[in-house]
């Protein structure tokens, strides 16, 4: 994703600084006295006329700790006016600016003159006059800077008037952005707070989605901590949209904040994924949100995570990524009082959107108890007690949808969502204890009681039925005991050294481990109305507690988990690396789990065999490779891997395989990406990224760039094609970076998430 920031917010920070840092040096006196000083004056030929003191060729002036290079001066010892003209340099310590000419009056701290310039890093800044309007303020007026040190720079902004306060803010007006000679954007006011971002982005492009576009944004500080961005996107296809951002964060005490919004009136709004034909989306699409985290002390903060969008298709028409992250945006606001023993916290979790489900929670108070010594026995405590008013809203889904494994009916009925108050608590005590100096045994127990005031009548029931709910009160005890075990053994093999594998010595370190988990639950969970449930997923749930925190799909489970991990070890750097990294693991299922809600895509006595590999031998170089495979029982097989390899230091590649097959919560697929970046000279570079699924016979994405280095920027082009029904989505995307400063930028970009922050940009959007 192209960063948020630009060049005009650091540009703009670095012209607070270079003026209060350097033109000050010739002006700012401490006091009276300073300023009435005596003024030395070195030259080649001096003279006295009336009230002038006039010095010609190679003139060196003193004032104080600043000193003056030009070739001619003069100084009226009654106005206190000092005139420099001629290849004027002015020196303070390390800082240095320069001019043809300029006025000085020690009396007024008033500069005026032509073109002075100064340098700040990779910036370039010049100002026509100045005048000190305080100690610590004072007034530039038409400032000009930019990165490219040329007499005819690529990119420069211009303020007709700027106002420095030291260490506090600075104040723009009438400022003009320019690339080349042609200005591209006016902004009348700018307020600069020392340490907020402010920037100006612009992005033009095109896709099949929004037709022809230009995004806009600007970002404006609202206080020290907190910053804006207001937004004006034009979409041929869709409309003008407005938007209004605000973050804020107070490094203090870790207080942070984000809002954002967006309208915008759609020409094409088009009809609900979930619905039928005849349900039309209104025209007036909208999103609000709002994050935050406040302290009110160093132990207690508020959380807020608001989400309100005008209709379910609003993030695929307009945020495609964050529909990836967050595919069911509810709302949740919390309060949390931790402890180093435990944490206290009291939330309410609602959906305000329409035709999404959801599992409510109005409100839930929990106590989670952190595991801590039992006074001084060597046991260990740790428990967790809360209480809910839960409610499960489902999507109003037409007949002909697809419907989840769990719930083969159509599910049209209001009537089908349900309501239940739970209360429940827990508790464990466990006893690690180490043997021989080498063995560690942690055995732990545990007791489990929960009450829910409804429940499903009986088990053969499905939502939709209205006796679902009419179960009446239920009560659930449930017993856990288990114990846990393993132990290190180490070999070091000083001997392997390797240059080419960065090897210098090896140690192996093996951990075998067991887990055994066995649980009694006095309920079926298909009595249970189904709340906090296990969802789809290719990896093992937890078998410990309080880890297997979805409280209303427990079962009776009996579950052996055995596993070893294995670490390589080197020396790099002075310091020791892990070279290779190996955990091997299965379980074995005495008895097998029911959770109610969704059954097992790994059913038998064994479950898949889990491999999870890190290898990173060299800084260039890095594989990762998870993987599960059916070796006793049946079951599915699963492959994720990715590897990294810097070829040399102008070509690099990645290449990386997902492969599922067999699980019933996921499509079969076998998808390969890659990708590659080959440097062709100091100028020029190419890349390229695919995504390639094989079943489907379909290249999913593709990018193609044309990296250009233009003296201070980078320039890249890039043709993006994502393959999707009915028709293919094309993309042009003309990105500038600026390449002194890579973390700011300006960006040519066809998502407007990176300019805005309302839509996401990601490769799989």
């Amino acid at each position: 994703m192209i960063s948020q920031r630009k060049p005009l917010a650091f540009a703009l920070v670095i012209l607070s600084a270079v003026l209060a840092a350097v033109f000050p040096m010739a002006l700012h006196a401490e006091s009276a006295e300073q300023n009435r000083a005596p003024i030395q004056i070195e030259s080649r030929e001096t003279s006295r006329e009336g009230n002038l003191a006039i010095a010609k060729g190679d003139v060196v002036i003193s004032v104080g700790d600043t000193t003056i290079y030009c070739d001619y001066a003069q100084c009226d010892i009654v106005t206190r006016d000092v005139l420099v003209s001629g290849d004027v340099r002015i020196f303070r310590g390390e800082k240095m600016f320069t001019g043809d000419r300029a006025i000085y009056n020690l009396e007024t701290k008033r500069i005026t003159g032509s073109e002075f310039r100064t340098a700040a890093g990779p910036f370039l800044a010049q100002a026509h006059s100045m005048v000190s309007t305080s100690s610590d303020a004072f007034e530039v007026s038409r400032g000009l800077f930019t990165t490219d040190n040329t007499s005819d720079p690529g990119f420069h902004l211009k303020a007709q008037k700027v106002r420095i306060y030291r260490n506090d803010h600075t104040e723009y007006e009438n400022v003009t952005v320019y690339v080349g000679r042609t200005p591209v954007f006016w902004l009348p006011y700018l307020y600069q707070p020392g340490r907020t971002d402010q920037s100006f982005s612009i992005a033009p492009g095109s896709n099949s989605m929004w037709g022809a576009f230009l995004l806009s944004r600007f970002a404006f500080p609202v206080s020290a901590t907190t910053y804006g961005g207001a937004r004006l996107d034009y979409l041929a296809k869709r409309g003008v949209g407005v938007g209004m951002d605000l973050t804020q964060a107070n490094k203090g005490d870790g207080s942070w904040g984000r809002f954002r919004s967006y309208y915008i009136d759609d020409k094409v709004p088009g009809t609900k994924d979930l619905g039928s034909p005849n349900d039309k989306i209104s025209s007036q699409r909208f999103r609000v949100s709002l994050q935050d985290r406040s302290y009110l002390s160093e132990t207690v903060y508020t959380s807020v995570n608001f989400n309100k969008i005008s209709d379910i298709n609003y993030y695929k028409d307009f945020s495609p990524s964050e529909m990836q992250r967050d595919p069911n945006p509810d709302s949740l606001f919390a309060i949390t009082k931790w402890s180093e023993n435990y944490t206290l916290n009291l939330e309410a979790r609602k959906q305000f959107n329409k035709d999404f489900e959801s599992a409510e929670s109005l409100p839930a108070f929990a106590l989670d108890l952190k595991r801590q010594p039992f006074l001084d026995t060597g046991v260990f405590y740790d428990g967790e007690t809360s209480v809910a008013k839960l409610r499960r809203n489902f999507v109003n889904l037409p007949s002909n949808y697809p419907q989840p494994v769990a719930y083969p009916l159509s599910i049209p009925f209001d009537y089908l969502n349900y309501d239940t108050v739970r209360w429940d608590t827990f508790h464990q005590l466990s006893y690690p204890k180490v043997y021989g100096g080498w063995l560690s045994v942690i055995p732990r127990a545990g007791i489990r009681g929960t009450h829910y005031d409804s429940s499903v009548s009986t088990p053969q029931l499905l939502p939709g039925d209205p006796l679902y709910k009419m179960g009446g009160g239920l009560d659930r005890g449930v017993i856990n005991a288990g114990v846990e075990a393993s132990f290190k053994a180490s070999r070091v093999f000083d001997s392997v050294e390797s240059r080419r594998w960065g090897l210098d010595g090896l140690r192996h370190i093996f951990q075998p481990f067991a887990n055994l988990s066995w649980v009694s639950s006095t309920q079926d969970p298909t009595r249970i109305l189904p709340v906090d449930v296990l969802s789809g997923s290719t990896k093992l749930p937890a078998i410990d507690f309080p880890a297997f925190n979805t409280i209303d799909s427990i079962t009776d489970w009996d579950i052996l988990r055995l596993g070893v991990r294995n670490r390589l070890q080197t020396r790099r750097d002075q310091e020791t690396l892990n070279w290779l990294e190996l955990e091997t693991f299965m379980d074995v299922r005495i008895q097998q789990p029911n959770y109610g809600t969704i059954q097992s895509a790994d059913p038998g006595t064994y479950s898949n065999l889990f491999n999870r590999l890190r290898w990173a031998p060299l800084p260039w170089m890095s594989v990762t490779l998870d993987s599960q495979l059916p070796v006793i029982d049946k079951g599915f097989t699963e492959f994720n891997s990715t590897t990294s390899v810097q070829v040399t230091r102008d070509l690099s590649f990645t290449l990386g395989n997902r492969f599922v097959n067999g699980n019933q919560y996921f499509s079969n697929s076998n998808l390969f990406t890659g990708g590659s970046r080959l440097r062709v000279n100091d100028n020029w570079a190419v890349s390229f990224e695919q995504d390639y699924e094989v079943i489907t016979r379909q290249m999913q994405y593709q990018r193609y760039s044309i990296d250009r280095d233009l003296r201070s920027w980078m320039a890249s082009l890039s043709l993006v094609v994502r393959e999707r029904a009915p028709k293919n989505d094309v993309a042009v995307l003309l990105t500038l970076i600026l390449k002194d400063v890579p973390k700011f930028r300006l960006p040519l970009h066809v998502d407007p998430q990176a300019i805005g922050g309302a839509t996401g940009s990601s490769k799989n959007q």
